[in-house]
């Protein structure tokens, strides 16, 4: 709380102890937060450490045994035997080219003994016309093998290695494509390896995959994250610049290991999610935590005890004298304390009730004067249609019409049972409309049904609300005296309601013409001067009406009809009611 004297902010005692405590332990929780900040820094920086460390080993390890399968296929190649199958197949003798082919067979069963990776090895022999494979044997040319490998080969620029589907193939070339040396990997034993790496961490996914050829294994189905974290990979290559540890993805922050492997000219990346590496810093988390709420407590529960002979008091005073600015002196301070503040608070009480007694006074003698205005208003209200409503009957009983005469008989019966009748000033809403709606069936029916009536049906919510009688027939009566004087064979006169959030909103509107923008701007002056309107027609009553009940914001409001005639908007505003 700060008061203004002559122009400058004063502080209370109790705000200065406050602040000055606040600003001696600032520093305290500084420190503790900042070496809580370090370490775990420092422990983050070793987990990811070693998770760098755990990727790398495993990336080292599948490079090699790359390189030592590709080393074992270029030394099958350069086998002297080979070369001789290869230069001489065609004028060897029959049990020579079969020696020589046995031979092959042992060594590809050798490379394929030779690693897990390997699931087969092949030949093809161009002198011969045969492939060798360790699955399929001998066999002439063109055969399924053949045909893969040599689709394969057909690409322009020669790949680190070849994919048909899901295999993957190392293939070489040599005297010319006159020999074709593959090895088909495996491809389980693949993911098997970036599985082993995953283990790592829980919420951890391993990939193999490159710029070019994109996801090519991984151990998810779901290559959203992968795509973008090989996307990221390939900016940051292209700036020359080193991958950072963290890096956000798809709105997710992960840590990302980014390792090479220069025997097949992929990356083997591992991504791990960022909550996955910090839960074993939880427990930091949770000790700093707790040591700032031990901080607010020891805060608060001091600020408490400073100001609570102090500034209670002065607020519940101030609140006080605000309440009393409102208008509201149903107000006692208590006090449990026989202090200072005691004798202050039983004083203001005493001056409290005197003051409202003197005001009780002026104000019931201001509601008897509105009650009895509010009277005299509802009763000018003039049926003058009742003569003519009596010629009507009279008309149609001299034609011999007499359901029509009973009928509009029994709505005249209806309409001035309602106005007459005793009671609350106060009705439900949809009987105050509905009776609207007879009023509209009286008119239309002396018009000889040149003019019609459109309306809209009440919802349920309407039932509950309470309206002053005779607001909308004074609304209804206008536009039939004055919208249709100009005999319009097609008259339709709308109404609409609607209620909510404690406004009740009335829309009659009509299609004549007889009424020009000068009238409305006349009729809108005149409901604007409300109680000083002298004159005191129907729609100058209700507007006044609900005016004196409801405050501003209620009443009546003009302008001109989409139909092209008059539009009167009636407003009811509940709120004003409930804040007075």
């Amino acid at each position: 709380m700060k008061l203004r004297a002559t122009g400058k902010v004063k502080w209370f005692v109790y705000q200065k102890i406050v602040i000055l405590f606040i600003v001696f332990l600032i520093p305290l929780l500084s420190m503790n937060i900042w070496v809580n900040y370090k370490g775990m820094s420092f422990t983050r920086n070793a987990i990811l450490d070693s998770s760098l460390a755990g990727a790398s080993f495993y990336s080292k390890q599948l490079d090699k045994e790359m390189y030592f399968i590709r080393n074992q296929q270029l030394q099958f190649q350069e086998d002297k035997n080979i070369q001789k199958l290869s230069f001489r197949g065609g004028s060897l003798e029959k049990y020579e080219e079969v020696e020589l082919i046995d031979n092959a067979r042992d060594l590809l069963n050798r490379i394929i003994a030779s690693s897990d990776y390997v699931v087969n090895a092949g030949v093809y022999v161009k002198s011969l016309g045969k492939t060798i494979s360790g699955k399929t044997g001998v066999t002439d040319i063109p055969n399924e093998e053949y045909e893969n490998i040599s689709s394969l080969l057909n690409v322009k620029q020669k790949p680190s290695f070849y994919r048909d589907g899901d295999a993957i193939f190392l293939i070489e070339t040599g005297d010319n494509a006159g020999l074709w040396s593959y090895i088909e990997i495996s491809t389980a034993k693949l993911l098997e390896a970036l599985s082993q790496i995953a283990t790592l961490y829980q919420e951890s996914e391993v990939f193999l995959g490159s710029s070019d050829m994109g996801n090519v294994l991984s151990t998810t189905k779901d290559t959203m994250v992968s795509t973008a974290v090989l996307d990221l990979i390939a900016k940051k290559d292209n700036s020359n610049s080193d991958i950072p540890e963290m890096n956000k993805v798809n709105g997710t922050s992960y840590f990302i290991a980014h390792n090479f492997i220069s025997s097949m000219n992929l990356s083997l990346i591992m991504y791990v999610n960022q909550n996955e590496i910090t839960r074993p810093l939880s427990q930091f988390n949770t000790l700093l935590y707790i040591s700032f709420v031990i901080a607010i407590a020891v805060m608060i529960l001091y600020s408490y005890s400073v100001n609570l002979m102090i500034h209670r008091p002065l607020s519940k005073l101030v609140k006080t004298f605000r309440m009393v600015e409102t208008d509201n002196l149903d107000i006692v301070i208590e006090s449990r304390t026989r202090d200072e503040f005691h004798y202050i608070f039983h004083s203001f009480n005493r001056m409290a009730y005197r003051l409202k007694r003197s005001i009780e006074e002026n104000y019931e003698q201001k509601i008897a004067l509105q009650h009895s205005q509010l009277k005299q208003l509802q009763s000018q209200i003039n049926p003058h249609f009742l003569y003519n409503s009596f010629f009507n009957i009279y008309m149609m009983c001299k034609v011999g019409d007499s359901d029509s005469a009973a009928e509009l008989s029994q709505k005249l019966g209806s309409y001035y049972q309602y106005i007459t009748r005793s009671g609350s000033d106060e009705v439900p809403f949809f009987k105050e409309y509905q009776h609207a709606l007879d009023y509209c069936e009286i008119q239309c029916i002396r018009f000889s049904n040149r003019i019609r009536y459109e309306y809209e049906e009440l919802s349920n919510s309407s039932n509950t609300i309470l309206v002053p009688r005779l607001i909308i027939q004074p609304i209804v009566e206008n536009v039939f005296e004055h919208a249709f004087e100009d005999g319009n064979m097609d008259g339709v006169v709308y109404i609409s309601a609607d209620c909510h959030d404690g406004v009740v909103r009335i829309a009659v509107e009509d299609n004549g013409s007889l009424f020009t923008n000068e009238g409305i701007e006349q009729l809108r002056d005149k409901l604007a001067m409300g109680l000083k309107q002298v004159e005191k027609t129907g729609l100058i009553n209700v507007n006044n009406r609900l005016q004196l009940k409801y405050g501003a914001g209620s009443g009546l409001f003009v302008s001109r009809s989409k139909y092209g005639g008059l539009k009167v908007e009636l407003i009811v505003n509940y709120d004003n009611v409930k804040e007075a």
